[in-house]
């Protein structure tokens, strides 16, 4: 049965689109297994090439894929378009980079001429979110075409028309067919496609729950596996931070994409001589957030993507306020009335590590907010969580600034600033935020694996040895 596609500005249906079962899968796999031979025998400066044209024409429709995505995950027009540029340019950076990938000469004893080289996995497996699906859908797609795999992507079922419109893209731009598939379903779909021995590599980015479902499908087959996965961020800012410029910073990484990013700030660590000062900014910032249509300019929260986080949300602000948390500000927003997945923009005080609103990832804006003592303090605190994929910290003093850098267990470290990303720089987390790294060299060891050559330039058994 086709899954119907809403959009959760206003609950309106945007369309149908098909749920492969597993013989679509199956087809799916015998086709890349074919394409593979093919995309093989292409060169890398070939390879390159397409990806390049590829940006080019993702560039000319990137207005369309823009509003697409706004109508699909009701995120701010102007992030979309923002997200449509790095698309593109996903593609050109891989692009360059498909004919620059070596390997190493190496210096043994004896006779013998040794390198290495970068081969290929294969079939690599792409599996996205439904929170950042075109860009996500880029960053599968262009690195592994780049460096001689063919890529089978699984966009989630509730935002699949993006992945959908770059399918077409990539044909426009000469990718011979097979190269690369979008393949739309729900779990069923996804759990045929990993659990498949004919994966040769799989990359998921989404929920530490089904990063779980996945590995163990992908150990039974013992297929490589990186996983990006959920989130809890701290933002630490110090008392000789720059206050305003630390202010606009913690907004932006709790409420933006209304806090659905895995690298959301939602946990706020204020030291003791400025927190007053700070939360009084903050409440008066966040009472004030304009929650509404992600279309209009003025719009500075739009909705949730799915009626489920939305409902998962509200039940996390309830549980914050159940757990004894003060519900310090909270910024109106459209009512049910409108058919859209809006919540209230949260900020949360006296809060405790131990509470789930302080250690749980709620994909929602709702940040908490809590004080600190001394630098040895900010760095327990910001470890009260099972998460490691990102932190934010704010200071003048840039000693300090790196010796939190060096101690924070996190992916990512931002220092007086917050969600820079860039696909030259590698991203992923540790501990329950996943393992492995997408994006710049790592990208390349990522999709690639090592092969060791060793050549004789004395024929015969090798010295030492007898038989």
């Amino acid at each position: 049965m086709p899954t119907t596609v809403v959009s959760p500005i206003d609950g309106q249906t945007l369309g149908h689109v098909e749920q492969l079962d597993a013989a679509a899968v199956d087809l799916a796999y015998s086709t890349a297994r074919k394409a593979l031979e093919e995309w093989r025998k292409v060169p890398s400066e070939r390879r390159g090439r397409i990806l390049l044209k590829v940006a080019d024409l993702l560039e000319a429709r990137a207005e369309d894929f823009a509003q697409t995505e706004t109508l699909n995950t009701g995120k701010l027009l102007k992030d979309t378009r923002r997200e449509a540029g790095r698309a593109a340019a996903c593609f050109a950076y891989y692009g360059g980079l498909a004919d620059k990938v070596t390997g190493d000469t190496l210096d043994v004893a004896g006779p013998f001429h040794t390198y290495t080289k970068r081969e290929p996995y294969g079939v690599a497996v792409g599996v996205i979110p439904w929170n950042v699906p075109y860009v996500f859908a880029a960053k599968k797609i262009a690195p592994a075409l780049a460096f001689g795999n063919v890529s089978l992507l699984k966009p989630a079922e509730e935002t699949p028309l993006t992945a959908l419109m770059l399918a077409e893209v990539l044909a426009d731009a000469g990718l011979p067919e097979g190269m690369a598939q979008v393949l739309t379903g729900g779990a069923e779909t996804g759990k045929a496609l990993v659990s498949d021995p004919r994966a040769d590599l799989i990359v998921f980015t989404g929920a530490d729950s089904t990063g779980r479902v996945i590995a163990k499908a992908a150990a039974e087959n013992l297929t490589p596996i990186a996983m990006e996965l959920g989130g809890k961020s701290p933002q630490i800012v110090f008392a000789d931070a720059d206050l305003d410029a630390a202010l606009a910073s913690v907004l932006l990484g709790a409420f933006s994409a209304t806090g659905q990013m895995c690298i959301a700030g939602s946990r706020l660590l204020v030291q003791s001589e400025v927190y007053d000062t700070f939360v009084a900014k903050l409440r008066t910032a966040v009472a004030g957030l304009r929650v509404g249509d992600p279309r209009e300019h003025s719009t500075q929260v739009g909705p949730q993507v799915t009626p489920g986080q939305r409902d998962k949300t509200l039940d996390m602000i309830r549980l914050g306020q159940d757990e004894g948390a003060t519900l310090a500000a909270e910024a109106p927003y459209p009512g049910a009335e409108s058919g859209g997945f809006y919540v209230p923009p949260t900020l949360f005080t006296e809060v405790n590590p131990e509470m789930r609103i302080m250690r749980e990832e709620v994909f929602g804006p709702v940040l908490a907010v809590m004080p600190f003592a001394t630098e040895e303090e900010a760095v327990e605190l910001a470890h009260a969580t099972d998460f490691g994929l990102a932190a934010g910290v704010w200071t003048k003093d840039l000693g300090r600034a790196h010796r939190m850098a060096s101690r924070l267990r996190a992916g990512t470290i931002w220092l007086n600033t917050y969600r820079m990303l860039s696909d030259s720089v590698p991203f992923g987390g540790v501990d329950h935020s996943g393992y492995g790294r997408e994006g710049g060299p790592d990208a390349v060891r990522l999709y690639t694996w090592t092969k060791s050559v060793w050549t004789s330039t004395e024929p015969g058994i090798p010295p030492g040895y007898d038989f």
